[in-house]
């Protein structure tokens, strides 16, 4: 599989008939993800060649994988680190925004207070102020609301295992249980 190439051919649909809808991008997308995601090697060169591309569109999906990640294994975050990078650099669309941020929410309340002050210092403190506006708003609701980050730690970790599934993600915690329980 030519990952360029299969992106490449997405990225003329994405400038062209896709422009003004983001979900057959997406769903194409999900479907590259799905192919690559068994062999870790080929997840990252995925990950890599995709996170600049379609004003961010995808990252929130990248991030979902990588953060399951991150949290079995803390001292892998350099792809994290590159996903944020990208996601700020990004179109920055509202879309985005709201996929993004249960995630980061979760990624730092569970980050080392030193990453996340290198992550601020070198990426978020670089960037529009409109973006480091919604990333202090973020550490900052982090910092102040101890059992609604908890919530969505516990939520991400429910659903860690499986594709990124950003409507299961965005329900209540108890209504979340209950279906994961009987699923």
């Amino acid at each position: 599989m030519d990952i360029v190439k299969e992106l490449e051919q997405l990225e003329d649909k994405y400038y062209g008939e896709w422009e003004e809808e983001k979900q057959p991008l997406i769903d194409a997308l999900l479907k590259l993800h799905a192919q690559v995601g068994t062999d870790e090697n080929l997840f990252n060169r995925f990950l890599v060649q995709c996170s600049d591309r379609f004003g961010g569109a995808y990252v929130p999906y990248l991030f979902w994988d990588k953060l399951a990640y991150f949290l079995q294994s803390p001292e892998e975050r350099a792809y994290l680190q590159q996903l944020l990078k990208s996601f700020v650099e990004s179109n920055f669309d509202e879309d985005e925004q709201k996929k993004m941020k249960p995630l980061l929410v979760c990624y730092f309340a569970t980050e080392k207070k030193f990453e996340v002050d290198k992550v601020r210092a070198l990426v978020i403190d670089k960037s529009h102020p409109t973006v480091q506006d919604y990333f202090h708003k973020l550490i900052s609701f982090v910092e102040k609301n101890q059992k609604s980050t908890e919530m969505y730690v516990e939520k991400f970790r429910l659903l860690k295992e499986i594709h990124p599934d950003f409507n299961l993600l965005n329900l209540p915690i108890t209504q979340l249980r209950d279906k994961m329980q009987n699923a």
